[in-house]
């Protein structure tokens, strides 16, 4: 007995590793955690590291050591239309799955039908140059994060193919790109991408950034806003800031005028460009906007928020707003800044000059360059 007890027993060997060996094994954890959806030990992620055959993998998991840093170069390589590598475009699928997940359950900060119509019709590209068109093992996978589908329910998730997984998806982009249906926004799009990427082979890689390269504009969009959700900063590239040095070169944005309403904007270092509303009255205040993403959540109300109705509600990041009617029974709206709970109540008058003078402030040239700018460094927000 003890000899067969010993025989079972397995040898401990205890090893003292880099901390850049660390950080590998713990962002390989994180992985095969999110994908397996339970914890992972380091010795499973170091065993899997050392048996692993798949070179992108690998890549994978260097380039997510320094995810800003080798977001930044993916993102040259691309403005310089150098292919990327097959783990490069797992990495951005990796970060547009944060992007289309994180704030999934709050209507203010959900992603865009578009972006999720982009993301699925990269996945459908992709999926097109597999080798197997019959059947991979994940088909049934990609089937269950989509929209429910009839044809699918009806079989065993082993009897689920590719004929499936191409209906469901052609199906699904119909229904993000048609606003007259009532749609759902699969937000798991962007995790069969991911999925995609990561576990199945593509030898030929001129032909991954081929089927990938029209949806570049979208994907990168999305995998910012990931980033962003994900390290509390922007993808920002300190050679080419839109902020920089070199905005001292540049002459003063313009401002605006709209009824008894003024906006300016300040270029800022840090933010690339602040704005102060101007407010009327004798002491003629002034509200300051700083920064993309709180000028961006600011806008989006300014655009969505429903002041045909009472008692319409928006609970943003930044800030709170609701519609009600005044003394005269006009419907105006309520806004206030979580930050500092300095809170304004317009009339509808007031709120629709003030609409009016955000969007035509986004369609002078100078504004619309910088913004543009500093979404390529958070993304859709």
């Amino acid at each position: 007995m003890a000899e067969k007890a010993a025989i079972a027993q397995q040898p401990v060997i205890s090893i003292r590793i880099s901390e850049t060996l660390r950080t590998r094994l713990e962002t390989l954890k994180a992985l095969m955690s999110m994908k397996s959806g339970e914890p992972v030990s380091t010795s499973e992620a170091a065993k899997q590291l050392l048996e692993s055959s798949k070179e992108e993998r690998l890549e994978l998991v260097n380039l997510l050591s320094e995810p800003t840093d080798s977001l930044l170069k993916i993102r040259r390589k691309a403005d310089s239309r150098l292919p990327l590598s097959q783990a490069e475009w797992t990495l951005v699928a990796y970060y547009c799955l944060h992007g289309a997940e994180t704030f999934a359950n709050t209507a203010q900060t959900e992603i865009s039908y578009e972006s999720l119509a982009g993301i699925l019709e990269a996945f459908q590209a992709v999926y097109g140059l597999l080798r197997k068109p019959k059947k991979t093992h994940l088909d049934s996978f990609f089937v269950a994060h989509l929209p429910s589908d009839r044809q699918a329910e009806a079989k065993n998730p082993e009897e689920i193919g590719s004929d499936d997984v191409r209906r469901v998806v052609t199906h699904t982009i119909r229904m993000l790109k048609n606003p007259t249906e009532e749609r759902q926004r699969p937000i798991f799009v962007a995790r069969n991408l991911y999925f995609l990427l990561d576990e199945l082979e593509f030898p030929n890689v001129e032909k991954l950034n081929e089927a990938l390269w029209p949806y570049w504009p979208i994907l990168w969009r999305v995998c910012a806003r990931g980033h962003y959700f994900h390290h509390a900063q922007p993808l920002q590239d300190q050679n080419a800031s839109v902020g920089g040095l070199e905005a001292a070169f540049h002459p003063p944005l313009p401002s605006f005028k709209e009824g008894e309403y003024r906006l300016e904007f300040v270029r800022s270092p840090s933010d690339g460009f602040s704005l102060w509303l101007y407010f009327p009255g004798r002491l003629s205040p002034r509200y300051p906007v700083s920064g993309y993403p709180r000028i961006s959540e600011l806008r989006t109300i300014l655009e969505r928020l429903d002041v045909k109705r009472e008692l319409i509600f928006w609970e943003g990041r930044y800030f709170l707003a609701y519609t009600g009617r005044d003394a005269e029974e006009v419907i105006g709206v309520n806004f206030r800044a979580r930050e500092n709970g300095i809170t304004f109540d317009f009339h509808g008058d007031d709120w629709k000059s003030i609409r009016n003078l955000f969007r035509r402030a986004w369609q002078a040239p100078e504004v619309h360059r910088l913004w543009d700018a500093l979404a390529l460094e958070y993304g859709e927000l």
